[in-house]
């Protein structure tokens, strides 16, 4: 049995590379208890915050807070087609569909490689 002390803590997720994606992806391929499963789930809440803030960000000109512009331009669309696939992978999580949750996390990931 593997001590609490040696059950290896969630990833760092700072920013939205397609590795950093992936590796979400792969690690919960390989999760398979509630703690694992709810690192998972931290993990993909941050992937989930940072493409809020690029949406955010685009539309409020690079400063978050204030009141939309309706005369900003809008983030790309593919940002939020970003965060419904994460939105949607952690959804899976919750219902034990793990591999297919890797599977739309590993799309969002092939999005953020379409920019490089």
């Amino acid at each position: 049995m593997v001590e609490e002390r040696d059950r290896p803590e969630p990833e760092r997720i700072e920013n939205l590379l397609p590795a950093t994606i992936e590796g979400v992806a792969e690690r919960l391929l390989t999760s398979h208890t509630f703690q694992e499963l709810v690192y998972r789930e931290s993990e993909m809440d941050a992937l989930f915050t940072l493409v809020d803030i690029a949406i955010k960000t685009a539309r409020h000109g690079n400063t978050i807070g204030p009141p939309p512009d309706p005369h900003a331009l809008l983030a790309s669309p593919d940002l939020y087609s970003m965060r419904d696939l994460i939105f949607a992978a952690h959804d899976m999580t919750h219902d034990d569909k793990t591999a297919e949750a890797a599977d739309l996390l590993r799309q969002a990931a092939a999005i953020a490689r379409s920019w490089s």
